[in-house]
């Protein structure tokens, strides 16, 4: 299929995750309202130096003597899913001496595990360079922390790509519809609406959906939820702290140290002083910063 009778929209293999809701800070809202024109995804250092870097490791992989071919330039797309493509650069050798999919790419030294494990947005896209190839293992290599390489290796399960790939054809009908996803609680969903929100309309007003009117109450039950357990929380501390008194650490029954209430010494500045004691300096280092304020009244 030619790229000028693709749809509208694609879902390619670094996209995967996040459509599938299952990368840790990339939402489906987030790529949603990149994906439709709403919002630019802003760039990263991280990106820029991932960019950069993966070429390097390639080489450095080709250097322990592993092949390494490149894939078809024109990339590859599901002739039943015309929306489901990739373009993943390298094809290698699995261990059995089979076709695989090889992904480089980088990670921050907390962002791979230690154990060797695959974190899931990564297994995902490997699923969905494997299903797109037809292959049955994918190669990933990762530079971790800028000095660690850990390659792993994942063998095709179908149970899991079935899954992955209706997660996506459910965020594709979101984007051919024009719907916004749910959004979640991440991070990601937070900074993507504020990014397409970035302020209130003076004077304007909107009357609540039902099921946003629901979503207000669900949201004021579960802030008091949360009032009565900070307060049960606060009240089980100061139970413990009267315990320990002027001790610096507590132990359990079995001698093992369970609690610390150490002494600690910070400076911080004062502002409510400066700005009394010297206007014109505090005047010359305030910023405003523009934002909006979310209440429930």
């Amino acid at each position: 299929m030619t790229a000028t009778t693709l749809p509208r929209f694609t879902i390619g293999g670094s996209q995967a995750a996040a459509a599938a809701g299952v990368h840790p800070s990339h939402s489906r809202v987030a790529l949603w309202l990149e994906l439709t024109g709403r919002i630019d995804r802003p760039a990263s250092e991280a990106m820029a130096w991932r960019a950069r870097l993966v070429p390097l490791i390639a080489d450095a992989l080709t250097d322990t003597g592993r092949e390494i071919v490149p894939a078809p330039a024109e990339g590859f797309t599901d002739p039943a899913r015309p929306w489901c493509v990739g373009h993943c650069a390298r094809l290698t050798k699995a261990s059995d001496g089979s076709a695989a999919v090889l992904v480089v790419t980088t990670a921050g030294v907390h962002a791979w595990p230690a154990d060797g494990g695959v974190p899931v947005h990564y297994q995902a896209r490997a699923l969905h360079y494997m299903h797109l190839t037809g292959t049955h293992r994918c190669i990933v290599a990762c530079l971790v922390g800028g000095q660690r390489l850990a390659v792993a290796e994942l063998e095709r399960d179908d149970a899991a790509l079935s899954l992955l790939l209706a997660l996506e054809e459910d965020f594709y009908q979101h984007l051919r519809t024009d719907k916004l996803p749910a959004p979640d609680g991440s991070d990601s969903t937070r900074a993507a609406l504020l990014a397409y929100f970035p302020g209130a309309e003076p004077g304007r007003t909107v009357r609540l959906t039902g099921a946003a009117w629901q979503a207000l109450l669900e949201l004021r039950a579960r802030r008091e939820q949360r009032a009565q357990v900070d307060a049960q929380i606060a009240a089980l501390e100061n139970t413990l702290k009267a315990e320990i008194g002027d001790a610096e650490r507590a132990y359990s029954p079995h001698d093992t140290e369970v609690l610390r209430w150490t002494n600690v010494h910070s400076r911080r500045l004062d502002t409510s002083a400066l700005k009394a004691a010297r206007p014109d300096v505090y005047q010359e280092f305030v910023a405003a910063t523009p934002t909006r304020r979310f209440q429930v009244l």
